[in-house]
């Protein structure tokens, strides 16, 4: 089965359902266990990433790598910044199971 692509499977999340954005924010969220998945972009600095790495790992909340930078992930759920990583709380219309199929494949 071939999945969508993941920008818009994001834009959509964000239209209908809740999300955190920003490293800071995302991890505080991860540390409670209130996030069902993680969307980090593939230039997260390592000293986040280890640490996203271990809260995640203790809270069992999967990962999602985002192909691009943080550039492109900000442009990908329409902020006109940067965002280093995107904390899913509800992922509204969006099927948690799609989430996680990203979240497997690396």
């Amino acid at each position: 089965m071939s999945l969508p692509p993941l920008e818009a499977v994001l834009r959509h999340v964000v239209r209908t359902g809740q999300v955190i954005v920003g490293s800071r924010k995302t991890l505080k969220y991860v540390k409670l266990g209130r996030v069902k998945v993680v969307v980090a972009a593939s230039n997260l600095p390592e000293n986040l990433k280890s640490d996203l790495e271990y809260y995640a790992k203790l809270s069992q909340i999967p990962i999602v790598t985002f192909p691009g930078t943080n550039r492109d992930l900000g442009t990908a759920i329409g902020k006109p910044f940067s965002v280093a990583m995107v904390g899913i709380i509800d992922p509204g219309q969006v099927p948690l199971e799609l989430l996680l199929a990203y979240a497997r494949r690396g």
